[in-house]
């Protein structure tokens, strides 16, 4: 299957009954061709939130924090642009992804234990606010930078030496790394990704393309998947380890699997977020991904069976090799159904109201571009920027511009189509300026109007 997705290497370990169950295939280095293997280390991207969200709770168990406390009465220094919402924005807020502020910050600080500090003083506290605090969920892994300063904090350690002490030494978990000094102790897989589309894979230049800027939204943390599967089998147990111990209480492990925010249409709704956990819409089911270019990991759980499975890849189609994999185990498990196809409209599909929808919406990272053409199709340029193309640079591939039309669903909900008219995934306009037009382009991240 692996050389079907044209995916380098992947490992996996599943969870059923107490029992785990191990299986790698591939190489960790299409350079070295050396083989992965159970122990092998992968990096989780922001799978590493719910670690973030984890050590948060631990946080309130120990009466060191309360969710609905504003930030700042921990951290007097955090702040956003936006003076009035710094002075809102509570905990409660930065794990569901309600914060309203800028998420995508992948600037550069330092890669010594102050990176954290320096992420909040130097680059939160520019952030633009897109919205009033509790108001939209957008995916925010800012939010977690500032969390993990938090736990800093009140724990007075590096967020790296409280995940080792708080989660990984409970759980048993040796095979865990935060920088590419500590990967190299193991058998550890680096990314692959083409420098041209037409190109074939090859090692990302660097082993870690992100900056170690903010490790608590997952910009280097690295695991494999037996590691992954022993965390996920303590929220399993409502915050209990295999021997008995409790690092996280009951009541904690399950209120982060409730739902607190609904998801916005474009991320597929009736999906939502727990107090980290990503709500599935697929009942029952609770996960979180993580994905950066040339790795992709997923952790996916379904409580009422006692059932976990991790994923870890290094390159290649990973998406599609992930539900091939993952979604029969499930559903043979625990009779959990496929995630529905993204809808397909018929090329004919044409919106009344084009003038709603036209223009320019931004983040950090990225432009998008809503134009009309002659025909009367809506059709969504997306342009890497800043640090972005930084990370396309430091990952040795390129960095293109992607152009799909925009075929309406229903009312401000369209569909992405490729050049055969296949559904990439949905995007969703929310509310509605002085002029009728919308605010924000959602695709998971709030992309605010700025023409």
């Amino acid at each position: 299957m692996t050389a079907a997705h044209d995916v380098p290497g992947v490992s996996m370990a599943v969870l059923v009954d107490g029992q785990v169950v191990e299986a790698a295939a591939g190489v960790v280095n299409l350079r070295t061709r050396v083989p992965v293997t159970p122990d092998s280390v992968f990096m989780i991207q922001s799978i590493t939130k719910v670690w973030t969200a984890t050590l948060v709770m631990q946080l309130v168990d120990d009466g060191l924090c309360e969710l609905d406390t504003p930030v700042r009465e921990y951290l007097p220094e955090f702040r956003t642009a936006d003076e009035r919402a710094s002075a809102e924005i509570t905990i409660r807020h930065l794990l569901t992804h309600t914060g309203g502020f800028e998420g995508d910050i992948w600037a550069a600080t330092t890669d010594g234990e102050d990176a954290l500090e320096r992420f909040v003083g130097d680059l939160v506290a520019n952030a633009p606010q897109r919205t009033r605090p509790g108001t939209m969920y957008s995916y925010c892994s800012a939010g977690y930078g500032v969390l993990g300063r938090l736990v800093e904090v009140q724990r007075e350690m590096s967020y790296s030496t409280a995940v080792r002490r708080y989660l990984a030494e409970p759980l048993g978990i040796d095979e865990i790394a935060f920088c590419a000094n500590e990967a190299l102790g193991f058998r550890t897989a680096i990314g692959h990704a083409r420098p041209r589309p037409d190109a074939p894979q090859r090692p990302l230049q660097v082993w870690a393309v992100m900056p170690p800027s903010n490790p608590a939204a997952g910009n280097q943390l690295a695991m494999s998947a037996r590691a992954l599967i022993a965390f996920a089998g303590m929220h399993l147990a409502d915050g209990a380890t295999r021997n008995g111990d409790r690092p996280l209480s009951a009541k904690s492990a399950r209120a982060m699997r409730v739902r607190q925010v609904d998801h916005p249409a474009a991320i597929g709704a009736p999906s939502g977020h727990g107090l980290g956990w990503f709500l599935s819409d697929r009942p029952g089911v609770v996960e979180h991904g993580g994905d950066m270019i040339g790795v992709a990991a997923m952790l996916r759980i379904v409580p009422e069976e006692g059932i976990a499975v991790a994923v870890l890849t290094n390159g290649g189609a990973a998406g599609p090799l992930m539900r091939d994999v993952i979604d029969p185990l499930l559903h043979d498990l625990a009779g959990v159904g496929r995630r529905p196809t993204v809808p397909s409209p018929p090329a004919t599909s044409r919106t009344s109201n084009p003038d709603r929808y036209v223009g320019r919406y931004e983040t950090r990272p990225a432009l998008n571009e809503v134009t009309l053409d002659d025909d009367g199709r809506l059709w969504l340029t997306v342009a890497d920027r800043r640090e972005a193309l930084t990370l396309a640079e430091r990952a040795g591939s390129s960095a293109e511009s992607i152009r799909s039309e925009l075929r309406q669903v229903d009312g401000d909900l369209f569909v992405r189509t490729d050049a055969a008219g296949t559904g990439m995934g949905l995007v969703e306009f929310l509310d509605t300026d002085d002029s009728g037009r919308a605010r924000f382009l959602h695709t998971g991240r709030a992309q605010q109007r700025t023409d």
